[in-house]
């Protein structure tokens, strides 16, 4: 029975994913920006321009517009004549084009490719970029990972982001988009062209995925730095999953971000343990009245014990605003000092270890599977039935 629910399964994905370079996404852009005008204008390629869906321009190579959310309508203005009104307008890509966004509040422009979407709700501006999803995904490695990391990384944080994407079509079905362009979903700043490496990346890995042994796609997690060890799934979201398993990890160790500090008053430790317990007693908790006032991790633990309560590190992280969970902490004269290790909440693969990987010459397959245990990277484009990338 569980070999024939795997066949439907990819029998499913085959049908849904066999043109996945076709794929256009939805992303919400300048999401929760409260924004009621934007100036959009021109850049280069082929748009037709739309209000209500009626074609108003079938090719449109030049336009400077102001968009305006107004009362319950969406205003375009040419100059200080109205062009059109309606309730949504729309620059739709009729082969591939590039539009810029402009407002005061911007540091620079935001330029994008795909069709631009501009909708009133209640009095704001929601917009909507609808582009294919190889052309996506280079904005969003920029936006993730930074201009400056080796080729083979950037595939690996490719494959990454595509998975994502794909397995989170449903995020935002309430708002019709799929995606966000803030950090619940994937940070995204629009089409990027300062470093061509980010594009190459996405169309050498063109159409890959991860998927776990049920051929489901896999939750593809990510942090800054482990700290030496990543962190089982369940000790970050109580949800088990075969692929984010605990492992050593030697190759982040010499980054920047592999160790912090942080120093707290006897009060401060109190008046968190009681919040997240409130039998919390401080005469039985071992770091403040024990023989040795320490509290060690020489490997990851999921829990902080102190007698008469059994808290979560994921809640001392949070409540206390620390890098990780990964920490030993020692008491003396009313201080705690904690001596921590890693940033992020330490499931999945490691940023900074999968860039040292890369440089040290291994393979984005190699970095993929290290960190993602028990799982296949398979092409979707091009299946005939189902055909591995190993």
């Amino acid at each position: 029975m569980p070999r024939f629910k795997s066949i439907v399964f990819l029998l499913f994905l085959l049908l849904t994913f066999k043109n996945i370079s076709a794929t256009q996404v939805k992303i919400g852009i300048l999401y929760g920006s409260m924004l009621n005008e934007i100036n959009v204008s021109y850049k280069n390629g082929n748009s037709a321009l739309y209000c209500d869906s009626v074609l108003l321009k079938q090719d449109s190579r030049d336009f400077n517009l102001k968009i305006v959310a107004q009362n319950d309508s969406i205003f375009a203005y040419k100059g200080d004549s109205i062009f059109v009104c309606g309730k949504s307008f729309q620059i739709k890509a009729v082969e591939y084009s590039e539009s810029v966004l402009n407002h005061p509040k911007f540091k620079q422009e935001k330029v994008y490719s795909g069709s631009l979407i501009f909708n009133n709700v209640n009095g704001f501006l929601f917009i909507v970029n609808d582009i294919e999803i190889e052309d996506y995904l280079p904005g969003v490695l920029e936006a993730e990972v930074g201009l400056k990391r080796p080729p083979e990384y950037y595939k690996v944080q490719a494959i990454i982001c595509r998975t994502y994407t794909l397995s989170h079509l449903r995020r935002h079905e309430m708002e019709d988009i799929n995606l966000c362009d803030r950090e619940h979903c994937q940070v995204y700043k629009g089409v990027s062209n300062k470093n061509q490496e980010l594009n190459k990346a996405v169309s050498k890995t063109a159409d890959v995925v991860m998927v776990d042994n049920d051929f489901l796609l896999i939750t593809a997690a990510f942090h800054a730095n482990c700290g030496g060890q990543t962190v089982n799934s369940e000790d970050v979201w109580n949800n088990r999953l075969s692929y984010l398993r605990s492992i050593k990890d030697t190759f982040c160790l010499r980054e920047k971000s592999a160790v912090w500090s942080k120093q707290i008053s006897l009060e401060k430790w109190k008046e968190c343990m009681l919040k997240l317990c409130p039998n919390y007693d401080y005469g039985s908790d071992s770091l403040i009245s024990g023989k040795d006032n320490n509290f060690l991790q020489f490997t990851r633990k999921k829990d902080y014990s102190t007698g008469t309560c059994t808290i979560p590190l994921k809640e001392i992280r949070t409540a206390l605003g620390l890098r990780s969970t990964f920490f030993n902490a020692f008491y003396k004269d009313g201080i705690i000092t904690l001596s921590g290790r890693g940033f992020g909440h330490g499931a999945g693969l490691c940023q900074d270890g999968a860039i040292r990987m890369a440089k040290l010459g291994y393979s984005y397959k190699t970095i993929l599977h290290y960190y993602y245990q028990n799982t296949s990277i398979i092409n979707l484009d091009k299946l005939d039935f189902f055909m591995y990338v190993e």
